[in-house]
C-alpha cells in the first residue's frame, strides 16, 4: 500500500485498498477527504477543474464565508491557487448527501420528512443571507447527519464559489412560492394527521429539490414563512427513534474497524456493556474497566492511512496530563492501548450535563447564568493553556457542567429545566483530547463565528473573542442547528448591550488583536451590575377599600405589609443650578448614594464567587459593598423584624457578673489576688497558767515588796534600798491557753480565754502578784 499523499499540510485519506476517498466528481470540481495535520480535524479539499474567470469574485465570496460563518454551514478553512489550479478547503460534514440518502429510501415517515424539509430550508436561508451560494443541485451539496435518536440535521458541505449569472435568474418570488406550495400540500395530504404515516420518498425528493433550487437572496422572507409553516406540521412529542433503514450513514464509519474488532482488542481491559452503536455518536461504545470498575467511553484511534500519527501523540499527552493535580478540570483518559494493529482509547464518563444538552432544552440562558458559565470556564481554559495540549477545538458537546449525576439520571432531568443559580453546585470540565466525533465535524463549534486565525499575542486560542462566540450561543443570539428561538419577555436593553459587547470582541479577532479573557469578563460583569443597580423600584399599589379589593371580596387574607426598600426623600429647598455646571447623572433608587461615573471600575455579583482571594487586588476607588449593605434599610416585613425585649435587670446582672469575672482575671494576672497571698500565722504554744512566785522570807527583819502595776490614784510606797529587787517576768509571745472551768460546757470548737477574778486585762493576768506590805515594827 502506498503512503498517503500530502497537499500542503493536508493528508489525503485513503481507504483499505489504498485509494483516495473521493466525495465529489463532476464537470466543475473534484473533492476528496483529507486530514488537517495542524488542527487535527478532517476537511474536504475542493479542486476546481477550470481556471478562474473572475478571481476577485472568487476571493470575495471565500473571504465573506470565512468572516461570517454559521453552525449549519461548513467552515471555509483556506482558499487560493496551487500551480494554476484554484482550490478551497472546507470543514468536514460527517454524513451522506441528501440525494444519496433519499435515493436509497422507498418510504419515509411523515414526521421525518417534515423534519428534513424544515432543516433543509433553514440551511438554505443561512446560505442566501450570505449571497447566492446555493449550488445548481442542492441535494448534492447538502448532507444529512443524525445528532440524536429522533433528530437529524441537514448541513451545507459545498457552496457556489464560481460567479455565475444563473443564480440571479433563480431568485424569482413567484417561482419559489409555487414550489413551496407544492411541497407543503404534498406533506399535508400524503403525511396525513398521523406522524408515522409513510409517504413515497421519490416524489418527496423531487419536490424538495425543486423548492431548494428556486431559492435565492430575493425570497428569504418567503423561505422563512415556509420554514415556519412546516414547523407547525411537525408533531410536538415523538416516541421511539428513527427506524434503522432511515438512519443516515456516517462518512468515516466505512474507513474504520468494526465494533467487534474494537471489543476484541480490549477484551482483557474493558468489559463492553453493549455492542449496539448509537448513530448519534457512532464512533464510541460504553464499557467498564475490568480492574477499577469505572465507566468509560471506548473509541478507536484512526490508523495512519486515515489520520496523521499526531492524533496518537495527542492522546498520549492527554493520558499523561490527566495524572497531574493541576489538570482537575480536564476529562481524564483512562488508557490508550495498541494491539493487533488497532489502537483504542478509553475516556472516563463525565457525570454531568453538556452545554449542548442544556441549550437544546433551555434554548437560551439568562445573562447572569451565562456569566456563571463563562467565569467557571475561564478556570478550565487556564488549566488547558498550562497543560500545553495540542487541542484547538472545543465544541458545545465537549464542555460539561459536572453535577455528580449521570445524564440519564432523573435528577439531571430536573436540573435541565431549572436556572443555574438554583442548582446545588456544579464544576466545569472540558474534553482536551481529539475524538472522532470532534475531528469528523459533528457537534457545534463556537469558533465558526470567528475568522480562522491563529492564537493571540499570548499564544492561546481561547481568548476573549472565543468566549464571546460561546456567549452568543448561550444567550440565544446564535442558535445551534434545529433550535428555534422564541422572543424573550424582558431585559431587552440589557441583552442589546451584551450583544454589542460580544460583537465588539469578535471584531477584534478580525484585526488579529483579541483581548484577554479577564478583561472581557470584567466588562461583562460591569454591564450586569449597571443594569442591576439601574432597575427602578416598582411603585406601590394604591390602597383599596374592602368594597373594591378583590381579595377581600373572595375572603382571602392580603399579603403582609412590608417595609419599603428606600426611605422617603426629605423635603429640601430647591437649589439653583448654574448654566455652566454640568448636570449629574440620575441616581438609581437602589444604589443608596450618588451615581458613579461610567468609567469607574465595578464588580458583579457572580465575579465575587469565582475571583480568587488575594489574586487580584481591588482598585482603591472600588465601592465598599460591605458598608453599603450594612447601612441599607431593612427589607423584611414588620412582623418578621426581630424586636429587643430583654429586661433591664437581666442586662444589669450580666454586666455586673461580667465585670466581676473580668476584675478577678485581671487581679489574678497581676498577682494581687486574695487567693495568691500567703498567711503568716504564729504557732500556738501550750502554756501553763502562770503562778505568782512565793514571797521570800525576810532576812534580818526586812521584807521585799513587789510593786504592782501603776494605777490611777494609787501611790506606790518605795521599798527600802537594801532589799533586792525581784526580776519582772516578761510577757510571753504565745497566747496562754487557760483551761475552762469544770462543769462549764464549751461554747464552740475554738480557743477561749478566761481572766482571773479582779483582772481587767491580759497584762494584769500575766503580772506577778503584789507582796503584802510588812507590818511596822514595834
Amino acid at each position: 500500500m502506498s503512503e498517503p499523499s500530502l497537499f500542503r499540510h493536508y493528508q489525503i485519506v485513503q481507504d483499505a485498498d489504498g485509494n483516495n476517498v473521493e466525495l465529489v466528481r463532476n464537470s466543475e470540481q473534484v473533492a476528496v477527504l483529507a486530514f488537517d495535520t495542524q488542527r487535527l480535524e478532517y476537511v474536504h479539499c475542493h479542486v476546481l477543474l477550470e481556471p478562474l474567470a473572475n478571481r476577485a469574485a472568487f476571493e470575495e465570496i471565500s473571504r465573506s464565508l470565512q468572516k461570517r460563518g454559521h453552525p449549519t454551514l461548513a467552515r471555509m478553512v483556506e482558499f487560493g491557487e496551487d500551480e494554476g489550479n484554484p482550490f478551497y478547503i472546507t470543514s468536514s460534514i460527517d454524513g451522506e448527501t441528501l440525494r444519496s440518502y433519499l435515493a436509497r429510501q422507498q418510504d419515509l415517515p411523515g414526521w421525518l420528512a417534515i423534519m428534513i424539509a424544515t432543516r433543509a430550508v433553514e440551511t438554505a436561508v443561512a446560505l442566501c443571507e450570505r449571497g447566492e451560494l446555493i449550488t445548481d443541485v442542492p441535494l448534492e451539496s447538502l448532507r444529512i447527519v443524525q445528532t440524536a435518536p429522533q433528530t437529524v440535521q441537514v448541513l451545507a458541505a459545498d457552496f457556489r464559489i464560481i460567479d455565475s449569472s444563473a443564480g440571479k435568474k433563480r431568485a424569482l418570488k413567484t417561482s419559489f412560492e409555487k414550489q413551496a406550495k407544492f411541497l407543503r400540500t404534498f406533506l399535508v395530504e400524503q403525511g396525513g394527521t398521523l406522524p408515522d404515516h409513510m409517504l413515497p420518498a421519490a416524489d418527496y425528493a423531487e419536490l424538495l429539490g425543486s423548492c431548494l433550487a428556486s431559492a435565492g437572496v430575493g425570497v428569504i422572507a418567503a423561505m422563512r414563512e415556509l420554514r415556519a409553516s412546516l414547523q407547525k406540521l411537525a408533531p410536538e412529542n415523538l416516541s421511539g427513534e428513527i427506524p434503522a433503514p432511515q438512519k443516515p450513514r456516517a462518512l468515516l464509519a466505512p474507513l474504520l474497524a468494526g465494533y467487534q474488532e474494537v471489543a476484541r482488542g480490549l477484551v482483557n481491559l474493558v468489559r463492553i456493556q453493549s455492542q449496539r452503536l448509537d448513530m448519534a455518536n457512532p464512533y464510541s461504545m460504553r464499557g467498564t474497566l475490568t480492574k477499577t470498575g469505572r465507566a468509560v467511553l471506548i473509541e478507536q484511534v484512526p490508523p495512519k492511512r486515515v489520520a496523521h500519527s499526531r492524533v496518537k501523540e495527542a492522546d498520549d499527552a492527554a493520558l499523561k496530563a490527566g495524572k497531574q493535580r493541576d489538570c482537575s478540570s480536564l476529562i481524564t483518559l483512562a488508557l490508550v492501548n495498541e494491539s493487533d494493529d488497532i489502537t483504542c482509547m478509553a475516556e472516563e464518563v463525565a457525570e454531568g450535563i453538556s452545554l449542548a444538552d442544556l441549550i437544546r432544552e433551555r434554548h437560551r440562558l439568562d445573562v447572569h447564568e451565562a456569566y456563571l458559565v463563562l467565569a467557571g470556564l475561564d478556570t478550565a481554559l487556564t488549566q488547558l493553556d498550562n497543560s500545553a495540549l495540542p487541542v484547538s477545538k472545543l465544541r458545545l458537546e465537549d464542555i460539561f457542567l459536572l453535577t455528580g449525576f449521570a445524564r440519564e439520571d432523573t435528577r439531571s432531568t430536573k436540573l435541565l429545566v431549572s436556572r443555574l443559580n438554583e442548582w446545588p453546585a456544579f464544576n466545569i470540565m472540558v474534553r482536551a483530547h481529539p475524538t472522532l466525533a470532534s475531528m469528523s465535524g459533528r457537534g457545534t463549534d463556537p469558533a465558526v463565528l470567528l475568522p480562522l486565525q491563529s492564537g493571540s499575542a499570548g499564544g492561546t486560542v481561547w481568548h476573549a473573542s472565543w468566549l464571546s462566540a460561546l456567549a452568543k450561543f448561550l444567550l440565544g443570539f446564535e442558535s445551534p442547528p434545529g433550535t428555534i428561538q422564541e422572543p424573550e419577555a424582558g431585559g431587552a436593553r440589557e441583552r442589546e448591550t451584551i450583544a454589542r459587547l460580544l460583537d465588539d470582541e469578535i471584531a477584534k479577532m478580525s484585526e488579529a488583536k483579541p483581548a484577554k479573557r479577564s478583561d472581557f469578563l470584567a466588562r461583562y460583569a460591569r454591564i450586569i451590575q449597571h443594569y442591576d443597580l439601574a432597575k427602578p423600584v416598582e411603585p406601590s399599589a394604591p390602597v383599596r377599600s374592602a368594597t373594591t379589593d378583590p381579595l377581600a371580596g373572595l375572603g382571602l387574607k392580603p399579603a403582609p405589609k412590608t417595609v419599603p426598600v428606600t426611605k422617603p426623600a426629605p423635603k429640601r429647598e430647591p437649589i439653583a443650578i448654574s448654566a455652566t455646571e454640568p448636570l449629574r447623572s440620575p441616581v438609581a433608587l437602589t444604589t443608596g448614594g450618588a451615581a458613579r461615573g461610567a468609567e469607574e471600575p465595578t464588580i458583579g455579583f457572580a465575579e465575587l464567587l469565582f475571583r480568587h482571594g488575594g489574586a487580584e487586588p481591588s482598585p482603591p476607588d472600588a465601592p465598599d459593598w460591605a458598608r453599603a449593605a450594612a447601612s441599607a434599610p431593612p427589607t423584611l416585613p414588620e412582623h418578621l423584624i426581630p424586636r429587643e425585649n430583654v429586661p433591664i435587670w437581666l442586662k444589669a446582672a450580666v454586666f455586673l457578673s461580667g465585670s466581676m469575672v473580668l476584675g478577678a482575671m485581671c487581679a489574678h494576672l497581676s498577682g494581687s489576688a486574695l487567693w495568691q497571698k500567703k498567711q503568716h500565722s504564729a504557732p500556738v504554744e501550750a502554756a501553763q497558767p502562770l503562778k505568782a512566785p512565793a514571797a521570800a522570807p525576810a532576812k534580818s527583819g526586812k521584807t521585799t515588796a513587789v510593786s504592782a502595776p501603776p494605777k490611777a490614784g494609787v501611790v506606790d510606797m518605795p521599798a527600802p534600798q537594801t532589799a533586792p529587787v525581784a526580776p519582772q517576768p516578761e510577757v510571753p509571745k504565745a497566747i496562754p491557753l487557760v483551761a475552762p472551768p469544770e462543769g462549764v460546757p464549751p461554747s464552740g470548737g475554738g480557743v477561749t480565754l478566761s481572766l482571773p477574778p479582779g483582772a481587767t486585762g491580759l497584762r494584769d493576768q500575766l503580772a506577778p502578784a503584789a507582796a503584802s506590805p510588812a507590818p511596822p515594827r514595834p
